[in-house]
């Protein structure tokens, strides 16, 4: 395994790239999409949204009296050994469908780039042709799931679905970011892998 011939480009795009991971499953995994919170009479409630669960977390007096989370996966939930209903809206699933292909893409992307620089035998044009695709894959499929969770995420379903008072306001929090950094990181890789392409163009011209 050797370096010497690895452009810095190449070598630049996996630092890059293993960030863009990281910050997606971060995001995908967390429930921070969107939060709300509220206290009344020494007691604060606080709410999480994420992908794939909601999560209530009840403060008395300074210190955490309850935390609760139920998956978002299914529209059948049991609480408390009773089965419950909850309807999440086609586009809620959407978003979960596309983060997850955005998701799947960023990783085959980084794992076939790594090989792409530490196997020479991978150092082909058609595999940084692939590494190109899947970022941009990558990058289109996250930005697609953060514009439609940002569009919808005040839909009336969802504050039905998680007993929101009336005056109480949703907002998009540290997760949706994370996932929006994610998009951003996968763009400059597909941006790096064009550049790749065209270095390795000229050296076999």
């Amino acid at each position: 395994m050797s370096l010497e011939n690895v452009s810095m480009v190449a070598k630049i795009m996996m630092p890059i790239m293993f960030l863009a991971v990281v910050l997606q499953i971060v995001g995908f995994s967390t429930t921070a999409w969107v939060t709300t919170s509220h206290s009344a009479r020494g007691v604060s409630h606080t709410f999480g949204l994420g992908l794939w669960r909601r999560c209530v977390s009840i403060t008395l007096g300074g210190l955490l009296n309850g935390d609760q989370c139920i998956p978002t996966a299914s529209d059948e939930v049991t609480v408390n050994g009773q089965t419950v209903k909850i309807k999440y809206p086609s586009w809620y699933r959407g978003a979960e469908a596309v983060e997850t292909l955005g998701l799947l893409a960023v990783l085959a992307a980084m794992v076939l780039h790594f090989g792409y620089v530490l196997l020479e035998e991978l150092r082909k044009r058609a595999i940084i042709m692939g590494v190109l695709a899947l970022s941009i894959g990558a990058a289109v499929m996250i930005a697609v799931g953060v514009i439609i969770f940002g569009a919808k995420y005040e839909d009336k379903i969802i504050r039905q679905n998680v007993s929101l008072p009336a005056g109480f306001t949703l907002s998009l929090s540290w997760s949706f970011g994370v996932c929006i950094g994610a998009a951003v990181l996968a763009i400059i890789s597909s941006a790096c892998a064009g550049l790749e392409m065209k270095n390795t163009r000229l050296m076999a011209d």
